[in-house]
């Protein structure tokens, strides 16, 4: 189990590092991340902040598409989402003192960013402890509606936020985050998470890793029965 975390803690901080390069690269970020821009500009608080509100509607949707509430596990996937919030708005402002100039230096630092992404999501679904509302909704269209499709259900669940943020940016005429490095994610992300599965070995024990709930967890869900 501590190794485990150890991996989930190191994607976690990964994941909203590379988040935030793109972000700071302003060259276009991932789906979700674009959409969040949107609404941080519109509302006037920070991109993590939008991405934690943005998480608490789809962790909802996840259990309304779900029929069910997921139990412990939608407190833990909160808590994951929280973290992945805050820690976006921690590296951008790490980031203040950084300057990306230069069409050159941006395209680096954008494409740095989306590997780092991808990397970061290569460990995450390996040590498949939690998943963000994000991740739990493709999950969710995959299995459950979409017959297996994970093609269909990544633009589906991805072409919500990237809806979401055009529309926010073509009503406030003032478009950002959407660019070349959404694109990037958008069409190429699957193919680098997979470079990374061949290049990352982790080496799990799955069965310590099965989360050992509280007695009063199984009460409560015997209760239920």
């Amino acid at each position: 189990m501590s190794k485990g975390l150890f991996w989930l803690v190191l994607s976690v901080f990964l994941n909203a590092f590379g988040n935030a390069l793109t972000v700071k690269a302003a060259l276009g970020s991932a789906p979700w991340t674009a959409a969040g821009i949107n609404i941080s500009h519109a509302a006037g608080i920070t991109v993590g902040n939008a991405l934690i509100i943005m998480g608490i509607f789809t962790l909802i949707a996840d259990d309304f598409l779900r029929h069910r509430w997921n139990g412990i596990k939608d407190v833990f996937n909160f808590l994951y989402m929280l973290s992945f919030g805050y820690l976006i708005d921690f590296w951008l402002f790490i980031m203040q003192a950084i300057h990306v100039n230069g069409g050159l230096f941006r395209l680096v630092a954008c494409v740095s960013g989306v590997l780092c992404i991808a990397c970061a999501l290569s460990i995450y679904f390996k040590v498949n402890l939690v998943l963000h509302p994000f991740d739990d909704l493709l999950k969710i269209l995959r299995e459950k509606y979409l017959h297996g499709n994970v093609v269909r259900a990544q633009r589906i669940s991805l072409g919500i936020p990237l809806t979401l943020g055009l529309s926010i940016g073509l009503f406030r005429h003032n478009l950002i985050g959407i660019n070349l490095g959404t694109a990037i994610s958008f069409l190429c992300m699957g193919y680098f998470i997979l470079f990374f599965d061949r290049v990352i070995h982790l080496h799990l024990n799955r069965e310590a890793m099965i989360w050992h709930w509280p007695h009063w967890v199984h009460r409560i869900k015997h209760s239920k029965a």
